[in-house]
């Protein structure tokens, strides 16, 4: 735990993001390339679909399933990233190795990631059963809490992110613990680090509106890749922001590290 300021970690994120792209420009790039082949390619599954094409249930079903290997795919790339830009801002370590403590950190930062994914499906899902003769008023009252304290659990373990890259378990106690009482200023320090790219939406969206979202449903070349560059950013922006927090909060998570 050190003693940062929360402008200090807002401004440090950002100083971060941009010395992590610098220094490690090859593995940036290559996994915003990766975004961009897997976005472009899952649209071309979903284009009859848009159109309106008639499509059997087996292509439908092979449609889905390439369509879940690119996410898998683009997780795996973006998870590869993020423990990079971790151990840049926390060790200082270049972009070798590749996959540190023989790949360890990624298999359980997508086991991290795939369990908080499962817990949306389950609250998904378990709000369409149980709300589905409900009216719409009944509906927002029951499920804005739910999906309220499923969003605090997340920023409350999201410390695990920059810990699992340092080689901790999935210590969820720990990380707990850690963030305990500090759930504003974690949430403020991502929301402040995050206004410039929120920027960079709201002004495309403003200026390009309907046209923008159009080509967007319709899988635009152009803005497929702007988009994946910006995701990209965002990515290291992101592991960056968390970095910093960790450096701020984290007391039990220490003695799991292995680097």
């Amino acid at each position: 735990m050190e003693q940062l300021t929360f402008g200090t970690c807002v401004k440090k994120s950002w100083i971060s993001t941009w010395q992590a792209i610098v220094h490690m420009p090859g593995l940036f790039f290559g996994v915003f390339v990766v975004i961009s082949c897997t976005a472009l390619l899952s649209a071309s599954f979903q284009q009859p679909l848009v159109a309106g094409a008639d499509m059997d249930s087996s292509t439908a079903t092979t449609h889905a399933f390439a369509r879940l290997a690119l996410s898998i795919l683009q997780l795996a790339v973006s998870g590869c990233l993020a423990i990079k830009v971790n151990r840049f801002v926390l060790l200082g370590e270049g972009t070798q190795p590749l996959m540190p403590l023989g790949g360890k950190p990624l298999g359980r930062y997508l086991l991290f990631t795939f369990g908080l994914g499962i817990g949306m499906i389950i609250i998904t899902v378990g709000a369409a059963l149980v709300l589905h003769a409900m009216r719409s008023a009944a509906i927002a009252l029951i499920t804005l809490p739910a999906i309220l304290v499923y969003l605090f659990v997340i920023v409350r373990l999201s410390l695990l992110y920059p810990a699992v890259s340092l080689g901790s378990r999935l210590t969820l106690p720990a990380a707990w613990k850690d963030s305990r009482g500090h759930f504003w200023n974690i949430t403020g320090v991502g929301f402040v680090a995050y206004l410039p790219l929120l920027a960079v939406w709201t002004t495309a969206l403003v200026v390009g509106g309907k046209t923008f979202l159009l080509a967007t449903m319709q899988g635009s070349l152009v803005i497929t890749i702007a988009m994946a560059f910006v995701n990209t950013v965002f990515l290291v922006l992101s592991a960056s922001v968390m970095s910093w927090i960790y450096r701020r909060f984290a007391n039990r998570l220490l003695e799991h590290v292995a680097y």
